[in-house]
């Protein structure tokens, strides 16, 4: 039997590729191991080299430099327009620490957490066990799921304020049933948080489906179908047959859900500003403030990296999790 040449070699693995994988990434990651391993090929160091090359041109400048800059600043009296600095070792750290707006800024955001990622993971797998079934306009579906994640939250957090002002949905459902207007719950203490929590769920709770989805795809219809020939009630299903082998990628999307959630900011800055007074302040938000509204550089970049730190526990935790579920 003749060998295929290496461009007809690349071409049959990618075929095989996509008959056996769900996604596009995942049978270009196979055609490069089934290549590889077939061709006997190494990359060099210089080739690896070449490969990172771009994704180091751009992670160095504009993201591992001004980190460093910024943790190294937030031991200073550093600010953009001083001309000196002197080093202050830990006390900006203490000085937001004891602040009352912090501490109100990071409770606001537990509750956030608490409460949104729930219902995001919850609203995401009921999204993708109904996607489970094949249907025609499925991949589309799964394109359009990713819109309100794709959209800035900018552009959300000034859609919702309509939404939710004198002429937006709310005050439509009260005319339609004949009610007088409704006052915006952003203005109203309250329901201020609520109006942003489910401004988040609107926009991650379809992310949330979307990554859940490959998961739950990749269980074997015929395990499913045994189930359902065996009487078993959808819920024993659900937990004994889908969730078992989605539990690390479950883990995974909840990390993704909740180190996003510690960033809140651009959607809480158009809709609310933190108002009324501090009712919706995230640490994110309260960090621009410091920084581009009060000029309190040391403040805004301290309290920057309090949320930096507050994402270790999350990772420590998600390790943890994970770990046993591998072994």
């Amino acid at each position: 039997m003749q060998a295929l040449s290496p461009p007809n070699q690349a071409s049959s693995a990618w075929r095989n590729a996509r008959e056996k994988c769900s996604t596009i990434p995942e049978a270009f990651l196979s055609t490069l191991e089934n290549t590889g391993r077939h061709t006997g090929s190494r990359m060099t160091t210089r080739q690896h080299i070449l490969l990172l090359a771009p994704l180091a041109a751009l992670l160095l400048p504009f993201l591992f430099w001004p980190a460093v800059f910024g943790f190294a600043s937030s031991f200073t009296d550093y600010g953009p327009a001083q001309g000196h600095l002197t080093l202050v070792g830990l006390r900006n750290y203490a000085a937001v620490v004891g602040n009352d707006e912090v501490r109100l800024a990071f409770r606001h955001i537990a509750i956030v957490a608490l409460v949104a990622v729930p219902l995001e993971l919850g609203i995401g797998f009921a999204v993708a066990y109904a996607l489970r079934a094949p249907f025609r306009g499925r991949g589309l579906v799964r394109i359009v799921l990713l819109i309100p994640w794709l959209l800035s939250p900018i552009a959300v957090g000034v859609m919702w304020h309509f939404l939710y002002g004198p002429v937006g949905m709310l005050n439509y459902a009260a005319g339609w049933f004949q009610q007088p207007p409704m006052p915006s719950p952003l203005a109203l203490p309250g329901w201020a948080l609520a109006a942003v929590i489910a401004t988040e769920i609107w926009r991650k709770a379809p992310l949330a489906s979307f990554l859940l989805l490959p998961g739950v795809l990749a269980v074997p219809p015929d395990q499913w179908e045994h189930a359902m020939l065996d009487g078993i009630p959808l819920g024993s299903r659900i937990r004994h047959i889908l969730l078992p082998p989605l539990r690390p990628l479950l883990f995974t999307v909840t990390l993704l859900l909740l180190g996003d959630t510690l960033g809140t900011f651009d959607s809480v800055l158009v809709l609310t500003g933190g108002g009324p007074g501090s009712e919706t302040l995230t640490p994110a938000l309260y960090s621009f403030q410091q920084a581009f509204r009060a000029y309190n550089w040391p403040f805004g970049v301290t309290s920057a990296w309090l949320i930096v730190v507050a994402t270790i526990p999350l990772g420590l935790g998600y390790l943890a999790l994970v770990r046993p579920t591998a072994e």
